[in-house]
């Protein structure tokens, strides 16, 4: 189906806020781009509208703008060499992105988003501010605040998931524990992250896409679906929360070696019981959609274009892992 063409201007323009923080030079520049990209998102929230849409939207439009006020306040102090600011703009940043313990308001509005919408604030919607999370990442305080954050988003992402029933909760609190991984490889190399990253969100389109599809809102409907988009979207979601040998396993692996080899044992463990937990959840997913409901499972072959779907969707979990292996 044609993209709308006023649609097609919006992501245009969300595009490119992205691109003029990200080659910004001066911290006015970052936040123009930063609030350029909150009024091309609304209208995209808004072009399918439910009986929540609007008070998602207002929610978030009233926490970007706190956010962006903490940003530019303190960013006008950065130049005096405040380090307190620093972790201002940083608290800041953590708001924008739904970083815990910043992070109440994200599964609160997720309920009246789309899925599609849900791929473009998960994804998209976090690369500008990450990407300058990373260049607020020094020695010194900044370093103390990031590990709050870390800490804070594995084991609230974790827990908060284990007490969800609707998908779009779970896959909101499963961006909030993944968070933690993402910021301890920006404390341990960029290019961890960034490979996190990438990884992480190929994996989460492959997962947002076939729930989109299919309509999937609840464990209940992923309960009541075709069996065999239950063992792809079982499959999607081990693969989300880190089991191997799907793809999601391989970044946390080259996170964890490098947290042993710098001898960090004890956010290793903090990040590995959070993951354990985040695990657990998907595994009851998995245990309900597939395995509680396979007395009436028939597999039957059919070439048609939902079938080539699921089975990019596989692909996309397993061969990038085999990728990985050889770097």
């Amino acid at each position: 189906m044609l993209m709308h063409p006023s649609l097609f201007l919006f992501y245009l323009s969300l595009v490119f806020s992205i691109f003029l923080v990200i080659s910004a030079n001066s911290w006015f520049i970052i936040w123009v781009g930063l609030e350029m990209n909150l009024v091309f998102f609304i209208p995209l929230m808004l072009s399918k509208s439910n009986k929540y849409s609007n008070e998602s939207s207002l929610k978030y439009f009233l926490v970007q703008c706190f956010a962006s006020v903490l940003i530019i306040v303190s960013a006008l102090f950065l130049s005096e060499g405040i380090e307190m600011m620093e972790c201002v703009v940083l608290s800041g940043l953590f708001l924008k992105m739904g970083s815990a313990p910043f992070h109440q308001w994200l599964p609160s509005l997720v309920e009246g988003v789309s899925w599609g919408c849900l791929m473009v604030l998960f994804i998209l919607q976090k690369i500008s501010p990450l990407l300058l999370v990373s260049f607020l990442m020094k020695e010194g305080l900044t370093y103390k605040v990031s590990y709050v954050a870390i800490v804070a988003c594995s084991w609230f992402g974790s827990v908060g998931g284990l007490m969800s029933v609707s998908l779009r909760k779970i896959m909101a609190y499963s961006s909030i524990s993944h968070m933690s991984w993402i910021l301890m490889g920006m404390v341990l190399s960029n290019l961890i992250w960034l490979s996190y990253y990438s990884v992480y969100c190929l994996v989460l389109f492959s997962v947002l896409h076939l729930f989109s599809e299919e309509k999937l809102f609840s464990i209940n409907q992923l309960i009541l679906s075709n069996k065999k988009i239950c063992a792809v979207a079982g499959l999607s979601l081990l693969s989300l929360g880190g089991l191997p040998p799907f793809t999601g396993f391989i970044p946390k692996f080259m996170i964890s070696v490098m947290l042993l080899e710098n001898s960090l044992y004890l956010i290793f463990i903090v990040l590995l019981s959070g993951t354990f937990l985040s695990l657990f959840f998907y595994i009851r997913l998995v245990l309900v959609s597939v395995v509680l409901s396979s007395k009436n499972m028939i597999f039957t072959y059919s070439a048609n274009l939902k079938e080539n779907k699921m089975s990019f969707n596989i692909m996309g979990l397993v061969l990038p892992s085999l990728f990985f292996l050889f770097l």
